[in-house]
């Protein structure tokens, strides 16, 4: 169990995680020994979320968007999202987003890619935004996210290659955690 974690918080350094197996639980208590033993400015994200509404009404209740322009009253969805996702850019915190099995594909996948372009977009020694993503297993998550990315003309890698450097797979198991 403790080398399972060791590599989880160095990998977390460098990559998105992927927590799956045991269940829900466990993952989840996975992820609090994660927290315990990291530095960073964390935001985590309420479990049962099921639609980008509920993703967006989060955001707006911590903030977790920076506009380029003043509005009275509130922003909308898509306004919001596009503040998000520069928020996302310009940011180092952890995000934890628990259980997206349930979520929308298509708009769980579009958020995802963005938390996934901020790695492979980093230069060297750029600080960015980390990501813990929690689900029962991995449901061909990342061949979703190859067949939706879209790589640069000038990467030298395939988009499995890409995927699978942004992203490490931790597989717990229903012992790890005794």
């Amino acid at each position: 169990m403790d080398q399972l974690l060791e590599k989880a918080i160095k990998k977390l350094d460098k990559k998105h995680l992927l927590i799956i197996g045991a269940d829900e639980g466990e993952r989840s208590k996975f992820v609090n020994l994660i927290l315990e033993q990291t530095y960073y400015e964390t935001f985590r994200f309420p479990k049962g979320m099921k639609t980008i509404y509920d993703y967006v009404d989060f955001v707006r209740a911590r903030n977790l968007y920076t506009p380029w322009y003043t509005k009275k009253g509130k922003f909308g969805t898509n306004q919001l999202l596009d503040f998000h996702r520069d928020w996302i850019s310009d940011n180092h915190s952890l995000v934890i987003l628990e259980e997206i099995d349930q979520w929308e594909e298509n708009w769980k996948i579009d958020l995802l890619k963005s938390y996934l372009n901020e790695v492979v977009t980093r230069q060297k020694g750029q600080k960015v935004i980390h990501l813990i993503v929690s689900q029962e297993s991995e449901h061909n998550l990342l061949q979703k996210l190859e067949e939706e990315f879209c790589l640069a003309e000038e990467e030298g890698r395939t988009k499995q290659q890409v995927i699978e450097g942004c992203f490490e797979i931790i597989e717990l198991n229903e012992y790890a955690l005794y």
